[in-house]
Order: structure tokens, then C-alpha cells, then sequence
């Protein structure tokens, strides 16, 4: 692996990406209005990028799965339920404006309607049933560690299902269980929230800071 004082190409980006990098830090700290001009404009550049670059992925995901379909793959039909809901958001986002005072208006964001009665409709019926799977992959996680016979295993499963049987909305009703279910929501969960927000955030500063200095150069494949 070349360095990148021996590559000038990769000199490049890493001169691009930590300056860039360290102005828009900087707008965060609030370094003046020339700083905070210049991080607008970065940003708008990073914005339009990936717009583009999502532009260019998603026409790369519906040319292979018109390929698939015209191969007639086994999983084409997979391949036209994911292209059919593509261009029904598409449709909805471009082709059906909606009436304001000032005129005909497309949707800002994914909130507004219809791409939000699309979204309503076939999104989160879909996340639902999917969350709703979740509670078999926990149980048959907790099947697998408890056939394990590790000592750790058995703790994790048997404090995880008191802590679910705990929070049933009959017993939160019975006073000392309601109260010892708040002090465990306020003192221990509110705890381990807070150290693995803290653990993420400092692996993103440590992640940032190694791009700006050029440690990690995803860019150009390292």
C-alpha cells in the first residue's frame, strides 16, 4: 500500500477531505462569517454529491433487477414487487403535486403528502411486520444461549425476561413494582443509554478525527 506523500493523487484527496473537514469543524465551533460562508457552501457541494450519487445507485439497483427479470431468475418476482415500489414513490413524489395557496407544490419532504399516504400505506404496514419478527429472533437467540449452558448466557436471558415481565401494564398498576420499574428506567437503563451515546460518539470523533488526518482513507480504498 502506497503512502499517500509518494501518490500525489491520494496527497490530493487527503488535502481535499481534511480541509474540508476541518472548516466545517470549525463553523461548528463558530470560528466568523467567513468560515461559516465557506462551510455553507461545502456542505451544499456534499449535499448535491449525494444526491447523485443516490441518483446513480438506485438506476444501478433497477438495472440489475431488470436484468434479473429479464433472465427470468427464481427471485424476479422479488425483483418486480422492488422496481413496482420504486417507481410508485416516484410517481406519487413527481406527478401528483399538491395544492397550496401559492400554486401546485411537489412534496419537500418524505412527511408530506401523498409520498406520505404511500409510506403510510405500504412502508410501515411492512417495518411493522418486520419488528414484529423481532421478538422471534430474540426468542430463538435466547433458545441457542440458553442451550449453550454458559453461566453469562443464562444471566443476560433470565434478567432480560424479568425485565420484560416486570414492565407488563398489570404489574407497573401494583405500587412497589411500579416504583422499582422507574428507578430501573431512571438510574440503571438511563445509565447504559447514556454510556453506549457517549461510546458513539467518541468513535465517531476518534473515526473523524483519523480521516482528517489521513490515517483512514475511504476515498481511496483504504
Amino acid at each position: 500500500m502506497s503512502s499517500p506523500l509518494r501518490n500525489p493523487r491520494q496527497l490530493i484527496a487527503v488535502v481535499i477531505a481534511g480541509v474540508s473537514g476541518l472548516i466545517v469543524l470549525l463553523d461548528f465551533v463558530g470560528a466568523g462569517p467567513a468560515v461559516a460562508a465557506l462551510a455553507a457552501v461545502l456542505v451544499q457541494w456534499a449535499a448535491l454529491i449525494t444526491a447523485i450519487a443516490v441518483l446513480i445507485g438506485a438506476w444501478s439497483v433497477v438495472q440489475a433487477h431488470v436484468r434479473r427479470v429479464r433472465m427470468r431468475a427464481p427471485e424476479a418476482r422479488y425483483s418486480i414487487v422492488l422496481i413496482a415500489g420504486m417507481g410508485i414513490v416516484i410517481v406519487a413524489g413527481i406527478f401528483y403535486p399538491t395544492r397550496t395557496a401559492t400554486g401546485l407544490a411537489l412534496p419537500a419532504t418524505l412527511a408530506a403528502p401523498p409520498i406520505r399516504t404511500v409510506f403510510r400505506l405500504v412502508y410501515e404496514p411492512l417495518a411493522a411486520s418486520l419488528l414484529a419478527l423481532l421478538a422471534f429472533f430474540a426468542l430463538s437467540a435466547m433458545l441457542r444461549a440458553l442451550r449453550s449452558g454458559r453461566t453469562e448466557a443464562v444471566v443476560v436471558v433470565v434478567v432480560a425476561l424479568l425485565a420484560l415481565i416486570i414492565q407488563l401494564p398489570p404489574l407497573t398498576l401494583i405500587p412497589v413494582i411500579g416504583q422499582t420499574v422507574q428507578w430501573l428506567n431512571d438510574y440503571l437503563i438511563a445509565a447504559g443509554a447514556r454510556g453506549l451515546l457517549l461510546g458513539s460518539a467518541i468513535g465517531a470523533l476518534v473515526a473523524g478525527v483519523r480521516l482528517l488526518i489521513g490515517f483512514d482513507m475511504p476515498y481511496a480504498d483504504r
